[in-house]
């Protein structure tokens, strides 16, 4: 075996391609973990693309996921604008992505024992608030898809359901602190937290599939058969790339 094989087996095996954390999400588009991490090349376009700055670079304290695109939702979510697949050079952010209903980052999570409402409809439950009980509605009213990604059981109790995108605003508007809402990013893979909507269906939530529509094989290919000795691979995809676009340049 090749040195160049053994290193590529190595990194391969890299223990944290499934290390997750709640409110840290990929762009919209980015394919399963284990692709992801091989194909990224942490070039930045969806970084510079981004017009509300939701895309970072991970840090050192994201240990080898440094310099890869993540959005962290409870600092900034991510709007759905859809710049960002466009220009990934390599596929891990799926360019045949376009609609924003489609996207699944992950999916939002309320902790009820935080949450306005539940609190609310949980002191009235036991004979009255004494006057200290708030009602809210941020989540619902800051959603992109209000009345399919989120509904309000009994007019105040926020549920999520499976057309949640994961996009992460309702966590940066959510008023308490600590945050009543978080998401669990997609491929985490904790069945108890996905929800009131997929504890009452029973959908199984621990496996994150590929993006719809593409596997990255042999997009994996092309990348490594980069030679620095050698000519730049081209990377052709079935969609129309953006001329102009604020902030970015060639």
């Amino acid at each position: 075996m090749s040195l160049r094989e053994k290193v590529k087996n190595h990194l391969n095996k890299n223990p944290f391609k499934g290390y997750f954390r709640r409110n840290r999400l990929r762009p919209p588009g980015a394919v399963m973990e284990e692709k992801f991490m091989e194909l990224c090349i942490r070039c930045a376009r969806c970084i510079e693309v981004c017009p509300y700055e939701s895309v970072k670079r991970a840090d050192l304290f994201d240990r080898l996921q440094i310099g890869t695109p993540y959005v962290y939702a409870d600092e900034r979510a991510c709007y759905l604008c859809m710049l960002c697949p466009s220009v990934c050079p390599t596929g891990a952010l799926d360019p045949n992505l376009k609609e924003p209903e489609k996207v699944r980052m992950g999916i939002a999570y309320i902790e009820q024992d935080k949450c306005l409402n539940y609190l609310y409809v949980k002191d009235e439950n036991a004979g009255g608030t004494q006057g200290f009980a708030m009602i809210c509605s941020t989540c619902y009213n800051t959603c992109p898809y209000t009345d399919e990604a989120i509904k309000m059981e009994q007019f105040l109790l926020p549920v999520i359901t499976d057309k949640c995108t994961g996009c992460g605003i309702c966590v940066e508007k959510c008023p308490t602190d600590p945050k009543s809402i978080s998401i669990i990013p997609a491929g985490m893979g904790n069945e108890d937290l996905a929800g009131l909507y997929y504890q009452r269906s029973r959908k199984n939530f621990k496996k994150a599939g590929d993006a719809e529509g593409y596997s990255g094989d042999d997009a994996i290919k092309k990348k490594m058969s980069i030679d620095a000795s050698g000519s730049k691979p081209e990377f052709k995809f079935d969609y129309e790339t953006t001329d102009k676009i604020d902030g970015w340049t060639e």
